[in-house]
């Protein structure tokens, strides 16, 4: 029976590997499809609920640098259940609009969030003109985008001149003490934590592995700058655990 659960185990891994290369739009929808029901609650849990510091964060400084708009348009991009939506639409006067390719996430955040306009679509073709929107958020997701550059191009295509992106992403930390313990947590702890509320421990096996292959800190705003914004800098939060990006266009 050991020898079932751990050549399970095994594949799982495999599988995450094997998604963070492929990394198939299709793959991503049927993943997040899967996890749906659970994934606020261990979204809470795996990260002792800091993510929501973390989205308040970025929000507060949105809310600065939107103090002279009196009605921002905001889009959320890969929203899951809305709750970076949510959060933007504190912001004065803000319309948000969220939206992620996984229906079944959809479904949690229109229940959650009935003032938000949510739709179905993905990042490398967002199905807005060009100019339309003041901010474009996106809340621990970009690292699963099929073609990264492509949708980072499309965010620069929606935005309006003088327009932000605002991105968070899980990070791994540049102290070595501090990513050591980390990774122990990230890639033996948080799966099997996760594996008791969820039946998908496929999808918390990808996830370790999706983190360590996204570019970080200098590497990503290289690639912002490249898809056409003029400014692109990184804030750390929490012990370098959490990254929040913030590029102009």
């Amino acid at each position: 029976m050991a020898k079932k659960v751990d050549m399970a185990v095994s594949q799982s891994k495999e599988s995450a590997k094997s998604l963070n290369q492929t990394k198939s739009r299709a793959s991503i929808k049927r993943m997040f499809d899967e996890v749906a029901p659970t994934y606020d609650f261990l979204n809470h849990l795996l990260s002792l609920g800091i993510d929501n510091y973390w989205r308040a964060k970025a929000t507060s400084r949105a809310k600065k640098l939107l103090e002279k708009n009196p009605a921002p348009r905001i889009l959320d991009v890969a929203t899951g259940t809305g709750d970076l939506a949510d959060s933007m639409a504190k912001i004065s006067g803000a319309k948000v609009t969220a939206l992620d390719l996984s229906p079944e996430m959809l479904a949690i955040a229109r229940k959650k969030y009935p003032q938000i306009t949510f739709l179905e679509g993905y990042a490398e073709k967002l199905p807005f003109k060009d100019a339309s929107f003041d901010i474009v958020s996106a809340g621990f997701g970009v690292r699963n985008f099929e073609d990264l550059e492509k949708g980072m191009r499309e965010f620069h295509r929606v935005l309006k001149p003088g327009g932000y992106a605002f991105i968070i992403e899980p990070m791994i930390p540049r102290n070595e003490v501090m990513k050591k313990l980390y990774l122990i947590y990230f890639k033996n702890v948080l799966p099997k934590i996760a594996g008791l509320f969820s039946k998908s421990s496929f999808a918390y096996d990808y996830l370790p592995h999706s983190v360590e292959q996204f570019p970080q800190t200098t590497a990503f705003t290289t690639i912002l700058k490249k898809s056409g914004f003029k400014t692109a800098d990184f804030f750390p939060m929490t012990f370098e655990t959490s990254i929040l990006y913030i590029a102009q266009k």
